[in-house]
């Protein structure tokens, strides 16, 4: 006990002793940023969001990090910056609107050295408490080893909403996937189980329930969703999906579909219907406008004229031709039809492909994905986010946002300020979350990572991060309420033929 009472009191001395670090009065400028990691410099941070910690990946002897604000200081020593929840946040409230100026001095053999100075800019504008993803390993022999988790991004509190080996085992394995949120809010939401005792998990006003969205005239049970923000409907595309591995492409996989439909699912009636079918086309990735009155998706001509080879060759062989184009259609809550699709960014003609279309909270931009071919362009390394103003068609690259790796997945905050996505700039092989400021114009301050306790957390974090979503509240179900949901029987779904 005596060994560890003076381990405790010489440790408490040293973390005295690192926030009272002085600043050297005697150096010489050095004319270069900090090489720091995570890349920090010139961002521009919500006023509530986590401490981001980060280490200087210079070599010295000693090392002395201030960061000031509007009267405001805190000095520490070491290279890596790590500050107290308290601390931060007094820093924050001094740098609202405003910036933090950051100054990093390194010492030698003696001598001090200073960095040039750089900002953390602080909005004024708040980002939503919370974020949910799944955690993915990087085996695909593992890839039951999952979760879908929740994350505070006031602090580092992530708790799990549901683990896929909660009733999962080798010989009856499951894959969980697609959670999605009705305004943001969790009392409506859900997420698929694949497999053993599959179906989709629902969550109506509160209440959860197991869905078989299968019917004999849909080619699968629903995949991707949207909820509609402001009546009691889901949007799903329906999809038969297959992978390719590659031996030589820089893309190491392609994820593709050999059949996928739009349709509509109604969890009062249990009822589906057909919203886009076209047997020559690939539609994909339905998206709600705020007002709940126009339906985006995705579609690719796919028509397959060879009458010798099966439909399913023709598209693996000619996988670099699949082109996807953004359209809409409107719809009317009182009959329950829609209008006819209206071609809203044509990238085909482009010889793009885009893909994840999702409206602006005001209804006026549509941030998407935008690669060379194809549907899931989270493997695709010229992947970038770009941004269309529905009102004049315009559109650009979110070049403060993205990089030389893949950029997909991503969604708006509720207030439309900031946008999170999935970025594999790192190393290229895990996706990693990042978070940008997002201007009235449409264009985006630079990006930073998703902010962790530990500056090398990135270093050793084996897994990847997956359908990035926010949400105004965590999830209220435990993931054993969900596991008896899964155990019990499922909600079987009525087809409704379209009116059309």
């Amino acid at each position: 006990m005596r060994n560890i009472s003076v381990f405790i009191s010489s440790l408490c001395l040293l973390l005295l002793a690192s926030c009272s670090a002085g600043v050297p009065g005697k150096y010489a400028d050095i004319d270069a940023l900090p090489p720091i990691f995570p890349e920090y410099t010139d961002v521009t941070v919500p006023c509530n969001i986590a401490p981001l910690a980060f280490k200087v990946d210079a070599e010295a002897d000693e090392y002395v990090i201030r960061a000031a604000a509007k009267g405001r200081e805190i000095v520490v020593s070491g290279n890596e910056f790590s500050v107290s929840l308290d601390e931060w946040r007094e820093l924050l409230a001094a740098a609202k609107g405003d910036k933090v100026a950051f100054d990093v001095f390194v010492g030698k053999e003696g001598k001090w050295s200073k960095y040039k100075t750089f900002n953390m800019f602080v909005s004024a504008d708040e980002i939503d408490p919370y974020i949910s993803y799944r955690l993915i390993p990087p085996s695909y022999v593992a890839y039951e080893k999952l979760t879908i988790s929740q994350r505070s991004l006031a602090d580092f509190n992530e708790e799990v909403v549901y683990s896929n080996m909660l009733v999962s085992s080798e010989p009856k394995g499951q894959c969980i996937n697609c959670h999605a949120y009705k305004n943001y809010k969790t009392d409506n939401m859900q997420f698929h189980v694949r497999q053993h005792l599959g179906g989709t998990v629902f969550v109506h006003n509160g209440k959860a329930k197991k869905v078989n969205m299968k019917t004999d005239s849909t080619i699968s049970a629903g995949v991707y969703p949207s909820f509609n923000p402001k009546y009691d409907v889901v949007a799903y595309s329906v999809n038969h999906t297959g992978q390719i591995f590659h031996t030589k492409n820089s893309n190491k996989i392609e994820v593709q579909d050999t059949l996928s439909d739009i349709v509509l699912y109604n969890p009062v009636k249990e009822t589906v219907m057909h919203v886009a079918n076209d047997p020559n086309a690939l539609e994909v990735f339905p998206t709600w406008s705020p007002d709940g009155r126009t339906l985006y998706y995705c579609v690719a001509d796919v028509r397959c004229d060879d009458p010798i080879k099966p439909r399913t060759q023709q598209l693996v062989e000619g996988y670099r031709d699949i082109k996807y184009d953004v359209v809409r259609r409107s719809w009317n809550p009182e009959t329950g039809m829609f209008g006819k699709a209206d071609t809203v960014f044509k990238a085909s003609a482009l010889g793009k492909s885009a893909t994840f279309p999702r409206v602006s909270p005001n209804g006026k931009y549509l941030l998407f994905a935008l690669g060379e071919y194809g549907c899931f362009h989270i493997w695709h390394k010229d992947a970038d986010l770009y941004v269309q103003n529905l009102e004049t068609g315009e559109y650009w690259p979110l070049e403060k946002a993205n990089s030389n790796y893949a950029e997909s997945y991503h969604s708006w905050s509720s207030n439309g300020k900031w946008i999170l996505f999935a970025s594999r700039r790192k190393d290229g092989n895990y996706s990693r979350l990042y978070i940008a400021k997002m201007n009235e114009d449409g264009t985006s301050e630079k990006a930073f990572v998703l902010p962790q306790e530990r500056a090398e957390y990135y270093d050793y974090m084996d897994r990847s991060y997956n359908v990035p979503e926010f949400m105004t509240e965590p999830v209220a179900i435990s993931p054993q309420e969900f596991v008896e949901t899964i155990k019990g029987e499922s909600v079987n779904v009525k087809y409704i033929p379209n009116k059309e």
